[in-house]
């Protein structure tokens, strides 16, 4: 299975600092890059199983939280619920490793 590049932009949204920070054009190509390594080995080491199988499911995939339920026999949502939790982890872990997005 071929897997998608993680959109920072589509995986931040929501999280107020990151997203502005992208809008606002400031990060270079190269911190933006770092940004995707981070979260990448953030989501290797925080999140649960069941986080990383919605993140993969819903932002490498590119399936609705509706398709990720029935994939993972659970109910819509808790997945939202595990995706929420995934954005909460992971913005701590960019917020910690780039000080200027606060």
């Amino acid at each position: 299975m071929k897997r998608k590049r993680l959109s920072l932009d589509q995986f931040t949204e929501g999280l107020a600092g990151v997203q502005e920070y992208l809008r606002q054009g400031e990060s270079t190509d190269a911190e933006y890059r770092r940004m995707l390594h981070t979260l990448r080995r953030a989501m290797e080491g925080e999140l649960t199983d069941r986080q990383r199988q919605c993140v993969q499911l819903c932002f490498f995939e590119g399936l609705t939280a509706r398709q990720a339920a029935q994939e993972l026999c659970i109910h819509e949502s808790t997945v939202s619920r595990h995706l929420k939790k995934a954005r909460q982890r992971l913005g701590r872990v960019l917020l910690y490793s780039f000080d200027r997005l606060e």
